[in-house]
């Protein structure tokens, strides 16, 4: 029981600072509302900070986690049940927080118009058009964790994250956590297609993440069977 409780205690703090991040691309968004693109790569530069923090202090991130689902037994579902609640509640709070506080700031507008563009029509376009680029986001979180975990230099590891996670938010792609918060913030959470919208998203971001670690493990298998076949051919002609 006490391990699930840590658990969830880092997974709140990884829904906290994706939260974070979220509120950077915000603040961002809303100070360049004049220059809408500028304020769109500037979010696209602050929003990474918060998954940074959650790389280096070790916190758990559901999108960082699903992606080695069939990496282990099935205590690991178990484990990323415990990592998603926690998320959750990470980024509530954090939503909670910054609409008490900014209730009354342009930051409440720009959340609204964020949050308002991440549901969809109830059509099937609409729907797999969201699913695809969610998926995108799982690819591209699942190679920000793989430039932490492979690189050695701190730099790489943060160019690494950067690069991926900037490149999914300037690309509005969507991501599960990030926008529980946004929808807290603005508290869309009165309309049934929000969470739709969460569970497509989440599917969609799981399913990337997934499909690019059992890619990567089937392409060094093969390598892997090719470098042996090669040795084995060269010891026959020797």
């Amino acid at each position: 029981m006490k391990k699930h409780g840590k658990t969830v205690l880092f997974g709140i703090y990884a829904g906290m600072a994706i939260g974070f991040g979220g509120m950077l691309n915000i603040i961002a968004n809303t100070l360049l509302s004049s220059a809408p693109i500028w304020g769109r790569i500037l979010g696209s530069l602050l929003f990474p900070i918060g998954l940074t923090m959650v790389c280096f202090l070790s916190f758990n991130l559901f999108t960082g986690k699903i992606g080695y689902l069939f990496d282990n037994d099935r205590s690991y579902l178990l484990f990323l049940l415990f990592v998603y609640i926690g998320n959750i509640l990470g980024s509530l709070l954090m939503g909670a927080f910054c609409r008490v506080v900014f209730s009354e700031t342009a930051l409440m507008e720009t959340a609204n118009a964020i949050a308002g563009g991440k549901l969809f029509a109830l059509e099937f376009l609409p729907i797999i058009k969201v699913f695809a680029g969610s998926v995108l986001c799982g690819v591209l979180v699942y190679l920000a964790i793989l430039s932490y975990k492979e690189f050695k230099k701190v730099y790489l590891k943060i160019i690494g994250i950067f690069l991926t996670i900037g490149l999914f938010v300037f690309l509005k792609f969507d991501h599960c956590i990030a926008n529980m918060y946004y929808f807290a913030f603005a508290w869309t959470y009165g309309n049934g297609v929000t969470y739709l919208a969460l569970a497509v998203v989440t599917l969609g971001n799981s399913l990337g993440a997934i499909a690019l670690n059992e890619g990567i493990k089937a392409f060094k298998k093969l390598v892997k069977m090719h470098k042996e076949k090669k040795q084995n051919n060269e010891q026959e002609s020797a």
